[in-house]
């Protein structure tokens, strides 16, 4: 890509679970075609900003640390069925409770997450300072209700963040209600230590994060709103159909084996979001200073792949839909990055 090429670019990853191997199909395209040109380069160097959302936090992370797009979206077909087991719904007794606290434990994702990071980081467990390309990444603090984007060092107030292990990160943005209980975890390095309690899924406030992008750019970096260009990948557009005929026998219908309301909390807000970021790109448009954006989404008209699927012929249908979406929207893709 041509150096003299002034644009500040934002690659925005949106959140969706299993569905991430989606966005993953097509940015492991987009990587190999720019590597046609220039084959010792990586994707996170055609970027000046990565926002990533629970499973597009893991993409975010991994893609900043330098790992193969195509090694990424590996990664999702090899552990789907290691995050995701065959849920069955029972009563687990203990310590008297009678129900669990979510539908999976997080601790073979954590495990993954840190076995793939490290690798690509020499061997050694990565921070948030090690990461190779601004980064930010949503989660929400349910220690104390506020909603939290964790960022690098790529401004003088960021004095927390870059201490923070990479993984830790990911699954605090990646710990989704229901499907996985709040991240908890400590840290102690060489830059200091502390703790986290309770973080949740950004998705709730963010689920898809090219709006905290924009606002990063322009609020924190400095970057004119006319220089921004900003490259949005969405999971499947789910399109959460309740049909009039459909009757939830009770609450647990909501929410086991296939929590629909999260579901539909999480896809509406990526929807809003699109719609926001829409009508600020028209409004500046009308006074003849705005930002370039691209939205790459796949509409499921309503047959949805769960979020936690790890069947094998939903992994297929995923692969389908990334690869025909890369094949179809390739060179607008390049087209766009290239514009000034």
């Amino acid at each position: 890509m041509e150096e003299e090429n002034k644009k500040f670019r934002i690659l925005s990853i949106d959140g969706g679970g299993i569905r991430g191997l989606i966005p993953a199909r097509v940015l492991a395209e987009l990587e190999e075609e720019f590597q046609q040109k220039e084959p010792d380069k990586k994707l996170y160097e055609h970027f000046d900003l990565i926002c990533g959302t629970s499973t597009g936090a893991i993409l975010a992370i991994g893609i900043a640390l330098g790992i193969s797009v195509k090694d990424l979206a590996k990664f999702y077909e090899d552990n789907a069925k290691v995050i995701f087991p065959r849920f069955i719904f029972r009563f687990l007794p203990r310590k008297g409770r009678v129900f669990f606290n979510a539908m999976y434990s997080n601790k073979k994702l954590l495990k993954k997450l840190k076995e793939v990071y490290a690798e690509a980081n020499g061997g050694a467990d990565p921070l948030m300072n090690d990461l190779k390309v601004k980064v930010c990444i949503p989660a929400f603090n349910g220690n104390d209700g506020a909603i939290n984007v964790f960022k690098t060092r790529h401004h003088p107030e960021y004095r927390r963040d870059y201490k923070l292990p990479a993984y830790h990160v990911a699954m605090s943005s990646a710990s989704a209600p229901v499907y996985f209980p709040p991240h908890t975890f400590s840290f102690k390095n060489e830059f200091g230590e502390g703790t986290n309690i309770n973080m949740i899924d950004g998705g709730i406030f963010a689920n898809n994060p090219a709006l905290i992008g924009v606002f990063e750019a322009t609020d924190k970096l400095g970057i004119a709103i006319g220089d921004i260009s900003v490259l949005s990948f969405g999971t499947g557009e789910g399109k959460q159909i309740i049909r009039r005929s459909w009757r939830p026998k009770n609450v647990f219908d909501w929410l086991f084996p296939h929590p629909k309301l999260v579901d539909l909390v999480l896809d509406t807000q990526a929807q809003i979001t699109e719609q926001y970021l829409l009508f600020l790109q028209r409004a500046l448009e009308k006074i003849g200073n705005t930002f370039s954006y691209l939205r790459i989404q796949h509409d499921m008209k309503g047959d949805n792949i769960e979020l936690n699927s790890s069947k094998d012929k939903h992994i297929a249908r995923m692969k389908a839909i990334g690869d025909e979406l890369a094949k179809n929207n390739m060179v607008k893709i390049i087209n766009f990055l290239k514009s000034k």
